[in-house]
């Protein structure tokens, strides 16, 4: 794989601007290999969740892609009105509806999984089993500061931030 040049910016960058960079270049990237099935980044995430756990509740989906229910709600309408998805009730549960790929997907199932291990190596490349590991605690690490984040800057809420460590 050729190695890109990356803007000098980038090096000194806050974390912040660094992660919504790494954010936007993997949809983009997405974007270039979507362009045939007319998906968009957010679909894509959602048929894969689909495809590699099965059957969901709109929630649930919406939890694994890291998006809100109405917006979940908006891209499955979407994906359903394509004949991409299929929606029936739960049978354990009697007021909730599981959301899977709908039949006659195959082909497009294949081509998805092909693409997916394709981006998954090109993220990846060059990362040792350890810098994974970092990296994905470092993520974590994040996710769980803006929730923090997010919770503080809530009306009526006054916490102080957690120490530096």
């Amino acid at each position: 794989m050729q190695e890109a040049t990356l803007p000098s910016y980038l090096e000194h960058a806050p974390l912040g601007q660094l992660i919504a960079a790494t954010r936007r270049r993997i949809k983009q990237a997405l974007w270039a290999h979507l362009s045939d099935d007319n998906l968009t980044p957010q679909q894509y995430w959602i048929l894969m969740v689909l495809m590699e756990h099965g059957p969901h509740s709109l929630h649930e989906l919406a939890g694994k892609v890291c998006i809100d229910d109405p917006t979940a709600c908006r891209i499955v309408k979407a994906l359903s009105a394509r004949g991409l998805t299929a929606s029936s009730p739960d049978p354990d549960h009697g007021r909730r509806i599981l959301i899977r790929m709908a039949p006659g997907t195959e082909a497009l199932q294949k081509r998805l999984k092909g693409m997916a291990a394709k981006v998954r190596g090109g993220l990846e490349y060059g990362f040792s089993d350890e810098e994974k590991a970092v990296l994905r605690s470092g993520l974590m690490k994040v996710i769980a500061n803006m929730d923090t984040l997010e919770t503080d800057l809530s009306p009526g809420t006054k916490r102080p931030l957690p120490a530096k460590a």
